[in-house]
């Protein structure tokens, strides 16, 4: 009964994850009951995990990869502040502590990979959903049709959802597939590593051509300096995405193409030149998508100076925050609607939870990424290259996400997080066997323990 239930868990986790990273938000509106304020499926499964784990086993056993003082004060703060603040505002405190909870999949991912097959599971999984997500998301260009054609579903408020036409975590996708393309291993033969590479080269050069995010430039950055640390001899494919970048707006300026992209259909080298000057607000005339996105970074700023004089008007508010159940911006749209985020995840966190919450949740991301490190460290030198390679993709797809995080909620977002947490529990179930066998003294995994990115072809 127990073996059975691991694995419907793992099979149903397997499934969200990967609902979540090619639909995203219609995916995340799928819940139970499906009309009206339903458990989203991702909370119902983090609940039967919960449940059916011996959680206190769990944790101690974490806490001999990764130090887990900064996430037993994040939980535990941010769950005092959650039952404070829920009998004021009641729903709404639920709905701004999504990461509070999201991150509770570290623990469910902890306990998921320890049924024998789930890592392997994983990797399986992992290669399909790159494919389909990069098809998916080629897709972009023809959103308003396939978002018009797109059957629907209910949303909270009975609102129609197109299932189809979300790319919200399309860039991301992308750009972790190109990373994936371009750690290959070294000892494939030149025309199978070759391919791969301007695989790579087009997808960053699509990103930036079609995808036009400002978050995609910190992203490409941080990739660079993770490839810099880890596999420096791979900077040179990254690179490529240049000349590719370069040749494709050649053909489109040559044909006078109209490439449709999220912010404009004349992409051009000024086009590029206006997006990044956008980044620090400057505007760019006649370009009404780069002019309304540098618009946007005055606005940002606005809402995060306005919090910065909330917190610092009483010591008080700084140390414990402004709690759950309140918007932290005054903006509404056309509709109405109030933004509730400030668009910056480390913001939204320090002002919901103060300093508390704000120096425990970096601190926890620094625990997790020593962890991560340390971890691929550890399986390159016991020579599991298999191993090592998961775990640099969980590293990766970190990356991607923390990046995106400055300029966006993105870490209030289910799509988000939960991947991001539940990935780090795997990579952190990877490091505390790596520990366990050398306590052993023995570093045999089963022959088929991770084989999913064994051999280029599979993708």
């Amino acid at each position: 009964m127990s073996r059975s239930l691991d694995g419907f868990k793992t099979s149903t986790f397997l499934v969200l994850i990967g609902g979540y990273l090619i639909l995203n938000y219609p995916f995340m509106q799928l819940r139970i009951p499906p009309v009206g304020f339903g458990v989203p499926l991702g909370e119902l499964l983090l609940i039967l995990i919960l449940l059916t784990t011996d959680v206190p086993r769990v944790l101690a056993r974490m806490n001999g990869v990764v130090l887990l003082l900064p996430f037993l004060i994040w939980w535990g703060w941010g769950s005092i502040r959650l039952v404070f603040d829920a009998t004021s505002t009641g729903f709404w405190a639920f709905r701004d502590s999504t990461q509070l909870v999201e991150s509770l999949f570290l623990i469910g991912g902890f306990a998921l990979a320890a049924e024998p097959r789930a890592v392997t599971r994983l990797t399986h999984w992992l290669r399909p959903i790159m494919v389909i997500t990069c098809l998916y998301g080629l897709s972009f260009v023809y959103a308003d049709a396939i978002t018009a054609a797109s059957p629907t579903i209910p949303g909270a408020s009975q609102q129609p959802i197109p299932i189809f036409g979300a790319y919200a975590t399309t860039a991301v996708m992308l750009l972790w597939t190109a990373f994936y393309c371009m750690t290959l291993p070294t000892n494939q033969r030149p025309a199978i590593r070759m391919r791969y590479e301007l695989v790579a080269a087009f997808l960053v050069a699509f990103t930036l051509l079609v995808i036009q995010a400002r978050t995609t430039y910190l992203q490409l950055l941080s990739i660079a300096a993770l490839l810099w640390l880890v596999r420096p001899r791979t900077l040179g494919r990254l690179a490529l995405a240049l000349p590719v970048l370069f040749f494709l707006l050649l053909v489109i300026s040559a044909f006078d193409l109209r490439i449709s992209g999220r912010l404009t259909s004349e992409v051009s080298l000024d086009f590029f030149v206006d997006h990044i000057l956008a980044i620090f607000g400057v505007g760019a005339d006649g370009r009404s998508g780069v002019a309304e996105a540098a618009s946007g970074v005055s606005l940002r700023l606005r809402w995060w100076t306005r919090l910065y004089e909330q917190l610092t008007a009483d010591p008080v508010v700084l140390i414990t925050g402004l709690g759950f159940g309140v918007p932290l911006t005054d903006f509404r749209d056309v509709l109405g609607t109030v933004t509730r985020e400030p668009h910056n995840s480390v913001i939204s966190v320090t002002a919901r939870l103060g300093l508390i919450g704000g120096i425990a949740w970096i601190w926890m991301q620094v625990e997790l990424f020593r962890a991560g490190f340390r971890a691929y460290r550890d399986c390159r030198r016991n020579g599991r290259e298999e191993d090592a390679r998961l775990v640099l993709l969980i590293i990766a797809f970190a990356v991607l996400i923390l990046a995106s995080c400055f300029g966006e909620d993105t870490m209030e977002k289910p799509y988000n997080a939960i991947p991001y947490y539940a990935f780090w529990g795997f990579a952190l179930r990877v490091a505390y066997r790596l520990r366990a066998d050398a306590t052993r003294g023995s570093f045999d995994y089963p022959a088929q323990q991770i084989t999913g990115f064994s051999h280029p072809r599979s993708l």
